[in-house]
């Protein structure tokens, strides 16, 4: 017997490239006995098995009759309604073996050839960069990286797999419990990262297997849902002390040094700095004009833009703001542009190799994170660095940029005075 809704199934899964033989022959008969429906059917060989042998000459085995109802009594079926249960039947026993089959996909296969096709596609362009950002958490982020080619800018900039990271894309969906996605979590908690970017990664799985399932290529209870994540309350969060920030920056290279003193010195957030030009910078005493006749104040950054997920967008109006650059800040951005590469207006001031900008999530892995396991703070954060900015001005107020002068002072390292062996040092950073 062949249905409708049989069809639909055996459609949908040719389309994916997963074949779909249910065991359920294409022909049954509905007869009466004994005061009930039953359905008698018979087991057919798959043609496809022997090419060589015709239908005709290709046996078939009766199967024991399928008891469907009653069909005497007040409660009888009539024989349309049994017909009805027997479609029922049938489509259940099929979606178990379309799940059965297709739940043998990776996650790294479901994510490029159903979850971003299907799913991620219909987001807006900043929603597409979220998925971006958050799967390669999850799925090997140079696999990411391609599958996205085609569905959000190309990015110049590139995260790198982790050595030891447990991802999930070599996994069948069938193999993803609610341990896996655990381990994971525990695994990015330990790392020092962020809470809210461990509910992110938790989130983005749990809706990754919402889409599996409705698309029956996994059945039982949503793997993520059962994983539970700590509370943070933001008032105990750890803080950095001055001698913490005196350690950190000794050991720190670039760009890691240079963000986080701008990060500290100003206030500004990473996704400010990483998006800073030089137009957008004025080093002289006197004011300047950027290309579309805005002033820059003298001693002065402006932030008009900031580096979002791979794009250099316009920062909110009410989110414009000048920073004064002081006297401790003034020789490093001097160092900076006295590189000779990539210091024309329209120039990145933290810039890779390549000219583009400085990808903060691929420093925060490769560069914040080991740097703080080494020193025993493996909370480090951007976030935790523009505290300590928050915290020192709360505390000295006034007096906030001699204490700022004294802490960079007791990390100016004398080997970057010479521009050359500034220019040598930028050159032995692997590119971001």
């Amino acid at each position: 017997m062949r249905i409708r809704e049989e069809q639909i199934f055996q459609s949908s899964a040719l389309e994916s490239g997963w074949v779909l033989n249910p065991d359920i022959s294409d022909s049954g008969e509905l007869y009466l006995d004994d005061g009930f429906w039953k359905l008698r059917t018979r087991d057919v060989a798959d043609k496809s098995d022997f090419p060589e042998r015709s239908a005709r000459s290709m046996g078939s085995t009766e199967r024991d009759p399928m008891w469907v109802g009653i069909a005497t009594g007040p409660k009888a079926l009539t024989k349309s309604e049994a017909r009805e249960m027997i479609n029922a039947i049938l489509l259940s026993q099929l979606r178990r073996q379309t799940i059965l089959q297709r739940s043998y996909m990776t996650v790294a296969q479901f994510a490029e050839h159903k979850f971003i096709p299907e799913f991620v596609e219909s987001k807006t362009f900043f929603g597409r960069i979220h998925y971006h950002s958050i799967l390669k958490y999850i799925v090997n982020p140079e696999d990411v990286d391609r599958i996205f080619q085609a569905y959000t800018v190309p990015r110049r900039t590139r995260l790198r797999p982790i050595a030891d990271w447990p991802y999930l894309g070599h996994l069948p969906l069938r193999e993803v419990q609610p341990e896996t996605v655990r381990n994971l979590t525990s695994f990015v908690l330990k790392e020092g990262y962020s809470t809210q970017t461990v509910a992110h990664i938790r989130n983005v799985i749990s809706t990754m297997f919402t889409h599996a399932a409705k698309e029956m290529c996994f059945g039982g209870e949503n793997p993520a849902r059962p994983v539970q994540l700590p509370k943070v309350n933001r008032l105990q969060q750890p803080i950095l002390s001055r001698t913490d920030m005196v350690r950190l920056i000794k050991v720190m290279g670039y760009p890691e040094r240079e963000m986080a003193l701008i990060a500290i010195v100003t206030g500004m957030t990473v996704a400010e700095i990483c998006g800073l030009r030089w137009k957008r910078v004025n080093l002289s005493d006197e004011e300047t004009l950027t290309s579309n006749d805005e002033v820059v104040p003298p001693r002065t950054i402006t932030v008009r833009e900031e580096w979002v997920r791979g794009q250099l967008i316009d920062v909110a109006k009410k989110r414009q703001s000048n920073y004064t650059i002081p006297g401790s800040l003034l020789p490093f951005l001097r160092r900076l542009i006295g590189r000779g590469e990539f210091a024309a207006p329209d120039d990145f001031v933290l810039a890779s190799r390549l000219g583009s900008p400085i990808n903060p999530s691929n420093v925060l892995a490769r560069k914040l994170k080991p740097i703080g396991k080494e020193l025993k703070i493996p909370w480090l954060s951007w976030q935790h660095l523009r505290r300590f900015h928050r915290d020192f001005l709360a505390e000295f107020g006034i007096g906030f940029q001699d204490q700022m002068a004294g802490l960079v002072h007791a990390v100016s390292s004398s080997e970057l005075d010479n521009a050359a062996e500034w220019r040598s040092l930028v050159e032995m950073e692997l590119p971001y």
